[in-house]
């Protein structure tokens, strides 16, 4: 059982594509621990998101519905997003939830950069 004690750390750092934001996120993603992401993504400047789940020990649905609804916003705003880093524990609930076959997933950080500026020089 996850303690409400437990703590998420969230650390934000620049990517090597214009507008987009890398959020390193390290502990459980759970209900108790979600809030202080939610309101980093809300901050005004953060467009694009790179969001690295490789210090994420766990993720249960109010970590995922918190993906998915900022995954809406930033299509909506024709932004780039990106999740990066998964183990598989965390990929598990993604895949459980088919979540994975809609959400763009890449083993690392630079996978998804060349992934978004493939997109960036599409024009997407």
């Amino acid at each position: 059982m996850i303690s409400t004690m437990d703590t998420m750390d969230v650390k934000r750092d620049v990517s090597q594509i214009p507008d987009v934001t890398v959020f390193r996120l390290v502990g459980p993603f759970v209900l108790g621990t979600m809030f202080e992401f939610q309101a980093a993504l809300r901050e005004p400047g953060v467009h694009g998101v790179i969001i690295d789940l490789s210090g994420v020990t766990y993720i249960d649905s109010a970590g995922l519905g918190v993906v998915l609804g900022h995954w809406s916003h930033v299509q909506r705003g024709g932004y780039k997003f990106a999740l990066v880093g998964m183990s598989p524990r965390v990929h598990t609930i993604f895949e459980i939830t088919h979540t994975d076959t809609v959400l763009p997933i890449f083993a690392t950080q630079a996978e998804a950069e060349a992934a978004l500026a493939g997109a960036v020089a599409a024009g997407n």
